[in-house]
C-alpha cells in the first residue's frame, strides 16, 4: 500500500521499478555463457534488494527508491545505482507519477 491519499489507503497500488547499477568493467568483460556469469555481477542482488525493501510497509515511492539504493550500495561492487519507481493511475487524468534517484558509493578511506 503505497500512498497517502485517502483513495489510496487500504488499497494495493500498482508500481513499476527500473533499477540500474554501475559496476566495474571487470564484472562485464566475461564470457557470454553461464560460466562467464559466475565471474560477473549477479543481478539476483538487485532482486534481493527489491524484495527486502518491500518486505516492510512503505508509504512514499521516494522512500522505496531510497531503501533499494541503500541496500544495493552495501555491495562495494556497485559504484552507482539508479532507481525509478513509477506508480500507475493515481488520478484519472494522469497515467503515471514517478520518482528517480541516482546514488553513488560513498568514498572509502584511502580511495582515489
Amino acid at each position: 500500500e503505497i500512498g497517502i491519499n485517502a483513495f489510496e489507503i487500504g488499497k494495493p497500488q500498482k508500481v513499476s521499478l527500473t533499477v540500474s547499477v554501475e559496476v566495474p568493467d571487470t564484472l562485464c568483460h566475461i564470457a557470454d555463457s553461464r560460466e562467464g556469469l559466475l565471474s560477473g555481477y549477479d543481478y539476483n542482488h538487485v532482486y534481493d534488494a527489491i524484495k527486502q525493501a518491500i518486505s516492510e510497509p512503505v508509504t512514499l515511492i521516494e522512500v522505496l527508491a531510497q531503501r533499494i539504493a541503500d541496500l544495493l550500495l552495501r555491495n562495494p561492487e556497485v559504484r552507482v545505482c539508479e532507481i525509478k519507481v513509477m506508480k500507475y493511475r493515481m488520478w484519472p487524468e494522469v497515467a503515471t507519477v514517478s520518482v528517480s534517484i541516482r546514488r553513488f558509493q560513498p568514498l572509502r578511506p584511502g580511495a582515489v
